[in-house]
Order: C-alpha cells, then sequence, then structure tokens
C-alpha cells in the first residue's frame, strides 16, 4: 500500500483536496463496521447448539444469556470506536494541506482498521469456546486482545500525527487551527487511555475479560478527558 501510494502522481494529489477522499472513507469505514458483527450469527447458533446438548437446560440458559450479553456489549463498544475514528478522520479531510502527508498517513489507517474485524472475532471466538468449555485458549485470547488494542492505539497516533501536521500548516485559519488542536490533545489522550487499559486486560493481577476492557475503553473515550490540555493563543 504504502509503494502505491508513493506512485501517485504529485500533479495529481497536488490538483485534489481533502474532500475527494470522503467517498472512499465513508465506503471503508461502511463495510469495516459491517464485518465487525458479520459473525455474530455463528457465535448466536454455537451458543443455542451448546445449549441443546446440556442436560441443566435453565443453567446453561442463563449463562449463556449472560455471556452474550456481554459479548453484545463488546461488539457495541469496537462498534462505536470505529465510529469515533471514522469522524475523526473524516474531519481531517476537510480543509487538508498536506496532502502528500495525508495520503500515506491515511492509507496506513486504513489497513489498520481493516485489521480490526478479524483480530476481534479471534477474541470472541476465544472467549466464547473457554465460556463453552471447550477448548482453554486464554493466553491465545490474550495476544488477540492486545493486538486490538494495539491496533486502536496506533490508529489514534496516527490521527495525532495528521491534527499535528495540519495544524502547523500556515495556511490555516485561526478557528481550523483551534480545532486540529482539540483533535490532537484528543487523539493523543485517546492513545494513551487505551494503553493503559490494554495493560490492565493483559495483566495477570489486574485481569478484565476483553469484552469489558473494549467497553471501558469506548466509554472512557467519549468523556471529555484530556491530558493534553493546553490553552489555545487566539
Amino acid at each position: 500500500m504504502f509503494a502505491l501510494i508513493l506512485l501517485i502522481p504529485s500533479k495529481i494529489v497536488g490538483k485534489t483536496n481533502g474532500e475527494n477522499w470522503i467517498g472512499l472513507i465513508d465506503g471503508f469505514y461502511s463495510i469495516v463496521l459491517t464485518l465487525l458483527v458479520i459473525e455474530l450469527p455463528v457465535i448466536i447458533l454455537e451458543m443455542i447448539e451448546k445449549i441443546m446438548l446440556v442436560g441443566n437446560f435453565q443453567k446453561e440458559l442463563w449463562e449463556s444469556i449472560i455471556t452474550l450479553t456481554v459479548l453484545l456489549l463488546g461488539y457495541f463498544a469496537i462498534f462505536t470506536i470505529i465510529y469515533d475514528i471514522w469522524s475523526y478522520h473524516k474531519t481531517l479531510l476537510f480543509g487538508a494541506k498536506r496532502l502528500r502527508v495525508f495520503a500515506i498517513t491515511t492509507g496506513f489507517i486504513l489497513f489498520l482498521s481493516s485489521l480490526a474485524p478479524p483480530f476481534y472475532y479471534l477474541v470472541n471466538h476465544y472467549a466464547l469456546e473457554e465460556v463453552l468449555g471447550e477448548f482453554d485458549h486464554h493466553r491465545s485470547m490474550i495476544l488477540a486482545s492486545t493486538a486490538v488494542f494495539v491496533i486502536i492505539g496506533i490508529i489514534y497516533l496516527f490521527l495525532a500525527a495528521l491534527a499535528k501536521s495540519e495544524k502547523r500548516h500556515p495556511g490555516q485559519t485561526p478557528e481550523k487551527r483551534e480545532e486540529l488542536g482539540y483533535m490532537l490533545e484528543s487523539s493523543s489522550t485517546k492513545a494513551l487511555i487505551t494503553v493503559i487499559i490494554a495493560t490492565i486486560t493483559s495483566s495477570p493481577n489486574m485481569y478484565l475479560p476483553p469484552p469489558t476492557g473494549i467497553t471501558a475503553l469506548a466509554i472512557i473515550t467519549y468523556f471529555p478527558i484530556n491530558f493534553f490540555k493546553k490553552r489555545h493563543r487566539m
């Protein structure tokens, strides 16, 4: 992908603007959001088959309902996180000045975003097998969960880098510069929060189930927390 981006003629890139990417990015994130939940019917069918095979139907039913609720919360959380990434990415499109930097960085962000559905599917696949008592995949589940957090954290760092690059461009208006400053601080904060929750999720002494960790990340990132807030000069 990087090689393909570098092959884009500079004359063509110079004649475009950020708005030309909107269709591609909207379509791409809509596919990613769809892929995130496309395996849910498979998981539900596996749980139903397990319930039908056991003798204690009532006990297994309640355990499965609780497990399914946790999984659905996790899917909703990762859905909102990808939606948040999409909204930041799309906002950066408007008024973009450093188009070659934007093209290269966008390529990496889209590639990383495409990795979120398969890795999150692995997380829930391993978690479901553990709950159903079929296999012990605790270590594999932790590795897949860590990969999801790493992907999210790197994406927010790329968004922060884009915002910082655009903010430094001399052609930005004061209003746009202030907006980019907020996006830089907010993206940096979310990357740091992702690292903290990933550490808690994977730590043996402070373990959180992966869907719970993703849900906690989604909730926290929607609060107006900013660890890098500065006073902007008008």
